[in-house]
């Protein structure tokens, strides 16, 4: 829902900063390995309760993966670099909320069913839940650790309703 606005709005801002990445031959493929490289040193900080920095890096990320896409269209889109993006995103939301359960066990639970809501939103082609509500929720975790239950259940619970809007939405606009 929020991925839509934060593009349009980012994108007249980040035009020029594209522009001179795409000028010297960074690819998009290349963006895309390091924010997941960052998403790893996230999960290991989160994992050892170095929520601070964790947070820091995963804004960082966030803006190399704001990058990824618009360089990906000046240089030429190319259907492994989007599974590599896809990939790679499902693997590191899913981890990031592994690090959560890796450094509180007591709260695994809630760091499982988060997952399981993360897999559930991958699976329906649109999801009104996208990697901005997401990632929001791992940076108010990171903000606030003692909360984490509560965030993942939420964040778990609306990717599990936007999977199943996003399914219903599918059936629905199938003539029947």
């Amino acid at each position: 829902m929020l991925d839509d606005v934060l593009r349009r709005r980012s994108e007249p801002l980040l035009a020029p900063l594209v522009r001179r990445v795409a000028g010297v031959r960074i690819r998009a493929d290349a963006l895309t390995a390091s924010v997941a490289i960052l998403n790893a040193l996230a999960v290991f900080d989160i994992a050892h309760r170095l929520y601070l920095p964790a947070l820091a890096i995963l804004v960082a990320g966030r803006v190399l993966d704001a990058l990824d896409g618009p360089v990906a269209r000046l240089q030429g889109i190319t259907p492994a670099g989007a599974v590599l993006d896809r990939v790679l995103d499902l693997t590191f939301l899913g981890a990031l909320a592994f690090a959560f359960g890796l450094a509180e066990p007591d709260r695994a639970l809630a760091a499982m069913f988060l997952m399981l809501g993360l897999v559930a939103r991958a699976g329906v082609p649109k999801s009104f839940i996208g990697k901005t509500e997401v990632y929001a929720a791992f940076a108010l975790a990171c903000v606030f650790p003692a909360w984490f239950s509560l965030i993942a259940y939420a964040a778990g619970i609306l990717c599990f309703v936007g999977a199943g809007l996003g399914l219903a939405n599918l059936f629905a606009s199938r003539t029947v």
